[in-house]
């Protein structure tokens, strides 16, 4: 069996414009939901992040250097349409953007465009509490235009929504509001499929040669045991939180396992007519995913309701409506407890690929780790390689099972403000010098993984060893 990766493969990373751009007030930016979020336990706000909008051409240099092919960055709607409602966009917020997209190009770096990743225009939600009001549907299709318009032919690759399958699961963080009833929760998913459907028909109708498609965080999960139980709940645990919003993007309908969950619920959501009828044709270019963990489930007591699989420490509090239960005893843990199992990467891959039949691409996939600078400013991160290395070689065994991969983008390029942790967790090939509070010189280290994704980069996937020497 070849593991060989085709020519055309490609190799990057990504980030997200409220976790890395910092500039949150400058050159006629608005203020979002992620700028007004208050993050808990103390951790820093998203206003100054990895200060990426003072150092774009330093950190596009250095991906240059490590070799990428590719990188996926989001772009800020209210950089664009401070308000949301305004009737031209900000040229400056625009200029940026023309900025990383001219300068990714030059550079032979393939960009991958997310159009929203949880930073709504704070007016959005004051006024019509976001994307439960379907005006807000047209005001994202506004943006979307815009962007569609001024980049094409430039932008290749768009994701409409960063992971929305996970939209449901916490209000305060991702949606913005806290006084949500569970109804109302399925309601903006609902709104979030229409704005889904719309969005890629304006792609298509505007820019027919970039490729646009769903964007969901999927996982594995396994039975605890071969109880034919509890396979069933990890067959319903799949189901809901992977399926059911895939289905919907690339099937063209809600499946009735999804109607029944909803129902069983008292929250189907209203519908309007020609919803159905939109949301059925759309016709996906690709499916884009991250990964990062799988879980286990164990089956509750007779008639209990499905909830789904443990999840990693730092979150629990955010899913509190999930039951907590087994580890996984054959495969380890990152210190902030997510399962390391680069086989449920292998497993995940042929599912979807599989069940779809549509290109598949890479967004996210890496560790998180608490770090700081040696004496020598270096970061010996030898369990990143260790991690990523693992998960490519079982990347590369499902492209030899006939998976068709686009690429491999890693989570994430530099340090960036983690979504709950602040900047105690670490995800990078490149350090940013700052703390939690403390800003510091913000200078860029690569750390020993720099290095070695640069090599296995060069041998396109064919070396994966850790022998390399860190350079300073």
């Amino acid at each position: 069996m070849t593991k060989k990766l085709p020519e055309t493969f490609m190799w990057g990373s990504s980030t997200n414009a409220q976790q890395f751009e910092g500039a949150w007030n400058e050159d006629g930016k608005g203020v979002s939901i992620s700028d007004t979020r208050v993050l808990k336990n103390g951790y820093s706000n998203f206003h100054i992040a990895s200060d990426h909008y003072h150092h774009l051409e330093e950190d596009l240099d250095l991906y240059q250097e490590m070799g990428f092919t590719i990188y996926r960055f989001s772009i800020a709607w209210t950089r664009i349409y401070p308000t949301g409602e305004e009737e031209q966009p900000n040229e400056k917020g625009l200029a940026f953007y023309d900025c990383m997209v001219d300068g990714l190009i030059k550079r032979g770096i393939t960009p991958v465009a997310t159009l929203y990743a949880y930073d709504l225009p704070q007016t959005l939600l004051d006024k019509y509490r976001g994307f439960l009001d379907r005006r807000v549907i047209d005001l994202y299709i506004k943006y979307v235009s815009t962007i569609f318009k001024h980049f094409k032919g430039r932008i290749k690759y768009y994701t409409p929504f960063n992971e929305p399958n996970l939209f449901h699961l916490d209000q305060e963080y991702i949606m913005g509001n806290n006084d949500l009833t569970e109804q109302e929760t399925w309601q903006i998913e609902h709104h979030l499929t229409l704005a889904y459907a719309r969005c890629v028909h304006t792609c298509h109708e505007i820019d027919p040669d970039a490729k646009i498609g769903p964007n969901c965080a999927t996982g594995v999960v396994y039975p605890a045991t071969c109880n034919p139980q509890d396979v069933r709940m990890a067959l319903k645990q799949m189901y809901m939180t992977n399926w059911a919003y895939l289905d919907v993007y690339c099937r063209g309908k809600y499946p009735q396992y999804f109607i029944n969950y909803l129902e069983e619920l008292n929250c189907l959501p209203h519908m309007e007519p020609g919803d159905e009828e939109l949301i059925a044709s759309v016709k996906p270019d690709l499916i884009s995913t991250t990964y990062y963990s799988t879980s286990v489930a164990r089956a509750g007591e007779s008639g209990a309701p499905l909830k789904m699989a443990p999840a990693p420490k730092e979150v629990q509090e955010a899913l509190v409506q999930y039951r907590t239960g087994d580890l996984n005893p054959y495969c380890d843990e990152t210190e902030w407890g997510w399962i390391i199992d680069p086989d449920g990467f292998y497993y995940q891959l042929m599912e979807i690929y599989h069940r779809y039949q549509l290109p598949i691409l890479i967004l996210e996939n890496g560790m998180g780790a608490t770090e700081e600078l040696d004496e020598n400013n270096q970061i010996h991160d030898d369990y990143r390689i260790d991690y990523l290395a693992r998960h490519i070689e079982c990347m590369k065994e499902a492209v030899a099972d006939g998976v068709d991969l686009l690429g491999y983008l890693t989570w994430s390029a530099h340090d960036l403000h983690s979504t709950r942790e602040g900047f105690v967790k670490r995800y990078g090939f490149i350090y940013v010098d700052r703390y939690e509070h403390t800003i510091k010189s913000m200078k860029r280290y690569p750390k020993k993984s720099f290095y070695w994704y640069k090599k296995v980069i060069a041998s396109h996937g064919e070396d994966l060893a850790n022998n390399i020497e860190y350079e300073k």
